[in-house]
């Protein structure tokens, strides 16, 4: 007996849901606690809103173990939180770049390891701003890729994971005719 297409569906979104779900509920997990123990209450936020959709992805997932298609919401809805989520926060740091800030943050060791490497203070900072905006455009843009494609692939298999569902009900028992 051969999985129809619906089901082979059904099952790549429980696996791939799965994944996700845990990997971002103990990721962002992690991360959370990191932040609270340094006491960085931007990122114990953050984490905590990405933690958050990682279990609303699994909550997703597990209606969808109990034959509920709604289920599908979730997970898209997990996806485009998590999006937001990191796309503000790195909006918000590029809007925040302060260069003396962060050149009044090198410690006097870090200042021997550039020397120790050729890098002058006038080189790190020609490089800071560069690096910088490029690493949280590369942050919004990986987001873009895995959330937003996530979200899309959530949502654009939503009646086939309904179908197959639909296929897993017993039949309703016949009304007796008269």
């Amino acid at each position: 007996m051969t999985d129809s297409s619906a089901e082979k569906t059904l099952r790549n979104v429980l696996t791939i849901s799965a994944i996700d779900g845990w990997s971002v509920t103990l990721f962002a997990g992690f991360c959370t606690l990191v932040s609270l123990a340094f006491g960085e209450w931007i990122g114990v936020y953050i984490g905590g809103l990405i933690t958050a959709s990682g279990v609303m992805g699994l909550r997703g997932r597990r209606k969808l173990l109990r034959g509920d298609a709604n289920g599908m919401n979730g997970l898209v809805r997990a996806q485009v939180v998590i999006l937001a989520t990191i796309g503000l926060y790195a909006f918000r740091n590029l809007l925040a770049f302060d260069e003396a800030t962060i050149m009044e943050g090198l410690t006097s060791e870090m200042r021997t390891v550039l020397d120790q490497y050729g890098i002058s203070t006038d080189t790190l900072r020609a490089m800071l701003k560069p690096v910088y905006y490029g690493f949280y455009l590369v942050v919004i843009g990986l987001t873009l890729l895995f959330q937003g494609g996530l979200a899309l692939f959530y949502h654009s298999r939503k009646a086939k994971v309904s179908e197959a569902l639909a296929a897993r009900q017993p039949a309703p028992p016949a009304l007796p005719t008269v």
